[in-house]
């Protein structure tokens, strides 16, 4: 018998090994090893999803696999808006506050937690049209920041494929932000 630690989940997850864990009938978790599964919402698959033939059964994969999917997409989406909110700091405090306040959101609208979900006051700005890149909104004084959150939006779409209804809407709301935040940097 096998009993899997929190410290080795620890070392997986820091390595990027870990998006579901699955017992052989000789592995048992320790305590602290499920309690980690938990609050990083990792999936635990054990024999009782393995089909009578042994292997896991095309739905059960196909689910595993949207929900890394999923979840890697809205820690992309997190990790590049704080990326963002780091570099903003430099370039405008308001506009590092609402980048820091989006990227808090992302890990509300990943939990669905949609009571908590607080968006950023935003002033208003004409429509932005961001189909290009252009050579002013790079070398403007904001453009690191600007193409951190275009690729922010680009994530976000791409996580919008892979969402419940309610989790479109607010990452959709989200698309709007940065949208807008880019539109106010472009003008620094």
């Amino acid at each position: 018998m096998h009993f899997i630690t929190e410290q080795e989940l620890q070392l997986k997850y820091r390595q990027g090994k870990l998006k579901t864990i699955m017992l052989t009938d000789e592995e048992r978790l320790t305590p602290g090893a499920k309690q980690f599964l938990n609050d990083h919402q990792v999936p635990l698959v054990s024999s009782d999803t393995l089909s009578l033939s042994g292997e896991v059964t095309n739905d059960t994969s196909a689910e595993m696999t949207l929900a890394n999917r999923r979840e890697t997409f809205f820690l992309l989406l997190e990790v590049e808006l704080w990326e963002a909110a780091v570099k903003a700091h430099d370039v405008h405090s308001a506009s590092c506050e609402r980048i820091a306040c989006l990227a808090q959101s992302i890990r509300v609208i990943m939990t669905e937690d949609f009571p908590e979900l607080v968006f950023p006051e935003v002033e208003d700005c004409e429509e932005t049209v961001l189909d290009e890149i252009t050579k002013a909104e790079v070398f403007c004084p904001g453009g690191k920041v600007i193409l951190k959150l275009r690729r922010a939006i680009i994530q976000a779409t791409a996580l919008q494929t892979c969402v419940t209804s309610e989790q479109k809407l607010a990452l959709e709301q989200s698309i709007d932000l940065i949208k807008t935040e880019i539109c106010l940097l472009g003008k620094l």
